[in-house]
């Protein structure tokens, strides 16, 4: 078992255009990053809402996940290659490595422990939680600010496809941070991720039991027949809503769980599927 201590919530959903963050990073830090971008600007709001005015050990290990990464420098820089043949800008040469969002945040909380950039195709946020939870559970760490960074794509149709959720889908961009580590004392709740992917037979066995006034919520590859059906079959447990718009990006499960510790005392269990498999990662912050 682990323990969230702290969380943050950027979550934005554009409409035509990504936001210039510049002003609002400087608002909220005073400071002025120069040779950054889009993705990195993202990843500092995040870590820096999470970090809240405590001073974080320097050997806090910053464990980082994107669906797609630094999407957007990626783009311009094939667009400089094969549209106009000219060589990419030095800067965005090394910004296009997605991890080098981890060392801007790690300079701008003073932290020089584990920097960890982690992804998946179906579960990056998951994947990375459960990469946190086995070290913080063997005393590899002690601490770990965990954050999932997804940019707005501007291409909508083509994202969709990409991100295989439905035409109608609005899609978002957000950067939600955890702060996590194995003690107990002063967390804000516990957090699991049960690391096998379940079948529909297991995700029902395990969904039967589920204590009365549970919370579910279902990631956006759910379409509604499909959560409807859900909450008809286990009438124990209730829907959970988070009251702040979204729209979806593939690291939403972290604002999903930073949502349920600003609205509500219980028990969450997020259900996400790769379409075929389920994996699932439970919240309770009624017993601390």
């Amino acid at each position: 078992m682990i323990f969230i201590h702290a969380a943050g919530i950027h979550n934005t959903m554009p409409r035509e255009r990504q936001p210039d963050l510049a002003e609002e990073l400087h608002t909220l830090t005073g400071k002025i990053y120069r040779r950054t971008d889009h993705f990195i600007q993202l990843a500092i709001l995040g870590a820096h809402k999470a970090a809240g005015t405590r001073e974080l050990p320097a050997q806090t290990a910053i464990y980082l996940t994107s669906g797609q990464g630094n999407i957007s420098v990626f783009t311009r820089i094939c667009e400089q290659r094969r549209q106009h043949n000219l060589l990419p800008k030095p800067v965005d040469f090394i910004n296009l490595l997605s991890n080098s969002a981890g060392f801007y945040v790690a300079s701008h909380l003073a932290l020089d422990g584990k920097n960890l950039f982690v992804t998946h195709h179906h579960f990056p946020a998951q994947m990375a939680l459960l990469a946190a939870q086995n070290d913080l559970r063997l005393g590899r760490q002690k601490m770990v600010l965990l954050g999932g960074v997804d940019e707005w794509i501007p291409r909508q149709e083509l994202a969709r496809k990409l991100l295989g959720v439905s035409p109608s889908t609005q899609l978002g961009e957000g950067s939600n941070w955890l702060l996590l580590n194995s003690e107990e004392k002063n967390a804000l709740a516990t957090v699991e991720v049960h690391p096998q992917l379940l079948s529909s037979s297991l995700l029902a066995a395990l969904l039967s039991y589920a204590p009365r006034n549970t919370s579910l919520i279902f990631s956006h590859r759910f379409d509604r027949e499909a959560v409807s059906g859900f909450m008809r079959r286990y009438p124990q447990c209730r829907l959970f809503s988070p009251e702040e718009d979204s729209g979806y990006y593939e690291t939403h499960p972290l604002f999903t769980l930073s949502s349920f510790l600003r609205q509500e005392k219980g028990r969450l269990i997020h259900i996400d599927t790769d379409g075929n498999q389920y994996m699932i990662v439970t919240l309770a912050n009624d017993l601390l």
